[in-house]
């Protein structure tokens, strides 16, 4: 079996750009404030307006593609067997002290499974209505063809 080595480069590098541009989102909010060019007091004016917008924007895109750029990272990490897949959690029904019934060992069915045997079953069943229409139709013509027969 061959072991895949993940690269992890590009995801740390990715995750180092997304912060950069995290910080260059908060140094635009915070901008107009630090460089004085909103008067102390006074009404925002469109520069601070356009620069907080903008600044808020840039953040949230960074951090979006800071998220993306972990969660590859984790798939990655998992698929290379260095990190376990989550393991699933189920949950039973209580169990209540009333008469006991035996249970019968049912694999549970996933939404595929499940699907698959309707669509199977609707198939089955049109299939045979229409033998069932094709005899029909089939004992049809041989009494027509009778039924001329005897015309003649």
């Amino acid at each position: 079996m061959q072991t895949t080595r993940p690269t992890l480069g590009k995801y740390m590098c990715g995750m180092a750009a997304s912060l950069i541009i995290f910080l260059a989102g908060g140094w635009l909010i915070l901008a107009p404030f630090a460089l004085g060019y909103q008067p102390y007091g006074a009404d925002w004016v469109s520069q601070t307006t356009n620069s907080f917008v903008l600044g808020i924007c840039v953040a949230v895109v960074a951090l979006v593609a800071f998220v993306l750029f972990f969660m590859s990272l984790i798939g990655s990490l998992r698929a290379a067997g260095v990190l376990l897949a989550r393991p699933q959690v189920v949950t039973q029904a209580p169990v209540s002290n009333q008469a006991t019934v035996p249970q019968v060992s049912v694999q549970p069915q996933s939404d595929l499974d499940k699907t698959l045997a309707t669509l199977a079953a609707a198939l089955a069943a049109d299939l045979s209505s229409r033998r069932q229409a094709g005899s029909d139709q089939q004992s049809d013509q041989n009494q027509t063809i009778v039924n001329r027969s005897e015309v003649r």
